[in-house]
């Protein structure tokens, strides 16, 4: 029994031995290939530190590229500024010129339409000369004028007169249609005491005129307005003024009671 647990020991020692060997070699060569990595990825590092440092210094080189891109485009806009100024002041200065060329092509035309008499050298003297003509001219036109006035107030006056001529004639003529007046009695109301006659404002009838009513060569008796219309009057018989025995009748003559004077 102890032969058999010292052979099996042995045999465990031996195999242990030979695991052991092929462990340390495969650790050993674990160990170079870690080695190995770790210098590839220093290497890596190293390359990666250097592609780093190249991009960062071609960042660098866009933005100054760009920087100095940027200027040169301010540099060029605001040389078309100026350009454009410059364009626009020549345009302007043209413009001026051409204005100045015409207004002298404008004055060389009307000198060649002055008088005989009216020299360029002697202008500024022809032109006091005709100042005072024509302040001389605005007198006299003023003069006229104040008489033109007086004419008019003169005829003013004469038509103011005539207007009142014409006036008075109109009131005369209207006073003498008035005295002329023949109407007739249409319509008696005897319950009211009131009647109706054909003529009215167009007659010139108005509610202070007094009327008279007559039949034949003889007088009736007395009317007072009381409403007038155009054609029409509605008057009282007056009471007291009837001649006794008499009656106020339709087709009765009536005439103003009292004449207008002229």
């Amino acid at each position: 029994m102890t032969k058999v647990l010292f052979i099996l020991s042995a045999v465990v020692i031996i195999v242990a031995s030979v695991f052991a060997y092929q462990n340390g070699r495969e650790f050993a060569a674990t160990r170079i290939n870690i080695a190995e990595i770790n210098a590839s990825i220093v290497k890596e590092k190293q390359t990666e530190k250097t592609v780093v440092g190249q991009v960062n210094q071609l960042v660098a080189d866009i933005t100054r590229v760009q920087g100095e891109l940027d200027a040169e485009s301010e540099r060029l806009k605001a040389q078309k500024n100026r350009l454009a100024q410059a364009e626009s002041e020549a345009t302007r200065t043209q413009t001026e010129l051409d204005t100045k060329v015409k207004k002298q092509q404008e004055l060389t035309t009307l000198l060649k339409e002055l008088p005989t008499d009216v020299k360029p050298e002697t202008i500024a003297e022809d032109i006091a000369r005709l100042k005072k003509e024509k302040l001389e001219f605005e007198a006299q036109a003023e003069a006229k004028k104040k008489e033109v006035t007086a004419e008019e107030e003169k005829i003013a006056g004469v038509q103011k007169r005539l207007d009142d001529v014409v006036r008075k004639i109109e009131e005369r003529r209207k006073n003498f249609e008035r005295n002329s007046l023949t109407s007739r009695v249409v319509a008696v109301n005897y319950d009211w005491g009131f009647v109706v006659i054909d003529a009215g404002k167009a007659a010139g009838l108005t509610q202070d005129t007094k009327l008279i009513v007559t039949r034949g060569a003889h007088t009736v008796g007395k009317i007072s307005v009381m409403n007038v219309e155009d054609r029409a009057t509605m008057a009282s018989i007056v009471p007291g003024a009837v001649v006794n025995g008499e009656v106020i009748m339709p087709g009765d003559r009536v005439i103003l009671e009292n004449l207008v004077q002229n």
